[in-house]
């Protein structure tokens, strides 16, 4: 079965690259450049296996706000989330640990700063939804 994946970067160069990369990989990708427009895809019936979240979009926290705002409603919680993210290169921010998770300020299951190789996009999605490579 196809997995479908929810993209929501505004870098329209950078979600081409990866929407090529993950369709030839076998993902069905939906694409929105913001939250707004991902929640409209979510309301519109959009039912993704995982998402793929930038940070800095509109809005500089917007990815965070927007995970937040995921796991807080019963429908979208359970959406493993993989937030890509130029935030250190584009603002210097630099986590006290590689893995800024929390559960709390950013409730993501995979963090992976840009730019990303390929096949370790690929293998972190993978392993955030389980999937076995055929």
């Amino acid at each position: 079965m196809t997995q479908t994946i929810l993209m929501i970067d505004d870098d329209r160069d950078f979600v081409s690259a990866v929407q090529l990369i993950l369709e030839n990989a076998g993902y069905k990708v939906h694409t929105a450049a913001n939250a707004g427009e991902a929640e409209a895809a979510l309301d519109k019936g959009v039912r993704p296996d995982g998402m793929i979240l930038d940070v800095m979009m509109s809005g500089r926290g917007e990815g965070i706000i927007f995970a937040r705002k995921i796991r807080k409603n019963a429908s979208y919680k359970d959406i493993p989330i993989l937030m890509l993210t130029g935030m250190r290169e584009a603002t210097g921010f630099q986590p006290i640990k590689d893995d800024p998770r929390d559960s709390v300020f950013l409730p993501v299951d995979i963090y992976l700063e840009k730019p990303v190789r390929p096949e370790v996009l690929l293998a972190k999605l993978e392993q955030m939804l389980g999937r076995k490579k055929s």
